[in-house]
């Protein structure tokens, strides 16, 4: 018996199965590189109503929805989901949680000028400006702040899409607290075109137990970040997510969001419970080399 031509191809097989099943094994665990996320809440606003899960605050302001858009219209005067004189009509989603990840997409449509066709760069008009025409993407993180004038009390992350032609400001910011980054606007949307502040904008707010990250992107799949942070109360679970604005006159302004999802981390398998279930299939794995290799071995004396 040429033992040297038998045992090489039984360890090439042996090393190629015990190779191949410790792969399926890998492999054949739930969620094996996976991400997966528990939606908490989606809405991609094709319905002809509001969904019945979002509260209308009161203030000036209106919405429209249907065909994939809610369309939110800045209103004035002096108006402000944030605070002013007047309160802004405030969409409200209210949920739980510590661990989440809200996503949004934003198209843009401000109204640089009260009246004209104005296309250049944002520079000052103090005749003829409409003010701030400023929609908000909030998430507010105490409840006991929160008043009917101010809608976000005082602990909320924002983002928020500000012109106003009086200052000759056109600006895209995101801030909690003293972070404060008002440096997000696409180079692309600097510029004033037939009186219109447009661009289109993804936008995340990321909780982390007590961390909030805030991020954006201008194609909706490269993000980048604004910054990152502490929440003043990071044990805290609740939050409220705002659709709302900063209006200083009505000039028709509007903004549309294709869609508003909150998901959070899904659990998955505890560590320890990788090694049994990859050894289990090893161990039928070797038993299978173990019976293969002795009805080699069988056949060879004979």
């Amino acid at each position: 018996m040429n033992t040297g031509l038998t045992r090489r191809p039984l360890a090439r097989f042996a090393n190629g199965f015990m190779t191949g099943a410790l792969l399926l094994a890998v492999a054949a665990l739930p969620g094996a590189n996976q991400a997966h996320a528990d939606v908490l809440f989606s809405d991609d606003f094709t319905a002809s109503t509001l969904n019945p899960a979002w509260q209308v605050l009161p203030g000036q302001g209106s919405y429209s929805v249907g065909g994939g858009d809610l369309r939110y219209y800045n209103q004035g005067p002096v108006a402000a989901t944030t605070g002013w004189f007047n309160p802004a009509l405030t969409l409200s989603l209210q949920f739980t949680g510590t661990d989440w990840e809200f996503d949004t997409k934003a198209a843009y449509h401000l109204d640089w000028l009260s009246s004209g066709s104005y296309t250049g760069p944002s520079t000052p008009n103090t005749s003829n400006s409409s003010g701030a025409q400023a929609p908000e993407v909030l998430v507010a993180f105490d409840s006991a702040s929160q008043t009917s004038s101010q809608q976000a009390g005082t602990d909320y992350a924002a983002f928020e899409r500000d012109i106003d032609a009086y200052y000759g400001s056109n600006i895209l910011s995101a801030s909690y607290g003293a972070a404060y980054d008002p440096n997000l606007l696409n180079p692309a949307d600097s510029n004033i075109n037939n009186n219109i502040a447009d661009g289109t904008y993804w936008l995340q707010i990321i909780r982390s137990g007590g961390t909030l990250a805030m991020n954006y992107s201008y194609d909706g799949t490269t993000y980048m970040n604004a910054f990152t942070t502490t929440l003043a109360n990071p044990t805290g679970t609740y939050n409220d997510l705002l659709l709302g604005g900063v209006t200083y006159s009505t000039a028709g302004s509007y903004t549309d969001y294709s869609y508003v999802t909150i998901t959070t981390p899904s659990g998955v398998p505890e560590p320890g419970g990788l090694v049994p279930f990859g050894l289990c299939l090893a161990g039928i794995a070797m038993g299978c080399v173990r019976r293969k290799a002795a009805s080699w071995a069988s056949a060879g004396t004979r």
